[in-house]
């Protein structure tokens, strides 16, 4: 019976699984290291250790523990994103807007929102995890700066956590302008919510059409959205605006695994799209699920974008059909 209850586990848990099959000398290898920030592989297991259910169980504390424990971030990196390091190299490339093709009329009033997010951390920070919140404040004073220096389409205000009421955090979580309530018990054991509300808060442009996250899970996180089926807009803001910020300071970067974060999951281009669709016919619903099985999402940040246009558009197509 505890055989069986052992292979469940391993199952719920990627950190579990790929813990066990560490030999013993890797594993006292790993116990001795610490990252220049104190990190240490226990720092990283919180989430496993205390929640046994977690999908992944893992998280990097700060950047260097990709690289440091890298016998456990990589198979676990390897088995979630499914795709071989080995001969893996990253490429960063927003690529051209103007590459993106409009989708026809009648597909086009079927996409009822869009909605991009990507999220980065700043180089020569741990992750909030093993952030002080000396640190944390410092993160979000500084940037609070550089938003004064966006202008046109993304002039805006910063409102920060401390100062917002119970009554209106709730309105702006409703309307998606605001991150939620630190409740999540895996981010909670990797220590994502430390000194909260302490350093957090958004930055909103006028329209509420881009907005950036400060010390939420990572650094940074760019969302940009609208309620349309205008991507090329869409994208194009959201990418303006990250490179604005990439001027005043450096994202992590590893060569092979992308853009660094808090999470394995979240890592590469680190880029989230959330494009809601009406359907005409949901009794043709698993067939859609299985065409979008079959798509391919590209590799860099505009082969994801334009590789999920095109199936949205495949979708919709034939979602209307007669």
């Amino acid at each position: 019976m505890s055989g069986n209850l052992n292979v469940e586990t391993r199952k719920k848990s990627l950190a579990q699984k790929y813990f066990l099959w560490l030999q013993s000398c890797e594993i006292w290898c790993l116990l001795r290291k610490r990252t220049r920030f104190n990190s240490s592989i226990y720092d990283c297991l919180q989430a496993a250790l205390e929640n046994p259910d977690a999908t992944c169980g893992l998280h990097a504390t700060d950047g260097d523990c990709y690289e440091l424990f890298r016998c456990l971030f990589w198979p676990v990196i390897m088995d979630c994103h499914r795709i071989d390091l080995r001969n893996l190299v990253f490429k960063h490339d927003f690529g051209h807007v103007d590459h993106l093709e409009d989708l026809s009329s009648e597909v086009n009033e079927q996409i009822l929102s869009i909605r991009l997010r990507l999220n980065r951390s700043i180089q020569n920070y741990p992750m909030i995890p093993k952030l002080t919140v000396e640190q944390l404040v410092e993160i979000e004073e500084r940037f609070k700066d550089v938003f004064e220096r966006f202008d046109e389409d993304l002039r805006g205000k910063y409102c920060s956590l401390k100062d917002i009421t119970d009554t209106e955090q709730m309105k702006l979580r409703e309307k998606g302008i605001l991150f939620q309530e630190p409740i999540d018990r895996y981010l909670e054991s990797a220590g994502a919510y430390n000194h909260w509300p302490n350093g957090r808060g958004f930055y909103m442009n006028e329209k509420e059409s881009f907005i950036v996250w400060v010390n939420e899970e990572d650094h940074l996180s760019f969302i940009s959205q609208s309620d349309n089926g205008k991507l090329s807009e869409t994208y194009e803001r959201l990418t303006r605006a990250t490179d604005q910020i990439n001027q005043f300071c450096e994202f992590q970067q590893h060569q092979r695994l992308g853009y660094l974060n808090l999470s394995p999951l979240n890592i590469g281009t680190a880029l989230e799209i959330t494009v809601r669709v009406r359907l005409t016919h949901p009794e043709r619903l698993d067939q859609l699920i299985e065409l979008s099985k079959r798509l391919d999402i590209g590799r860099t940040e505009f082969h994801i974008i334009r590789s999920m246009w095109n199936g949205i558009e495949q979708i919709i197509t034939e979602d209307i059909r007669e």
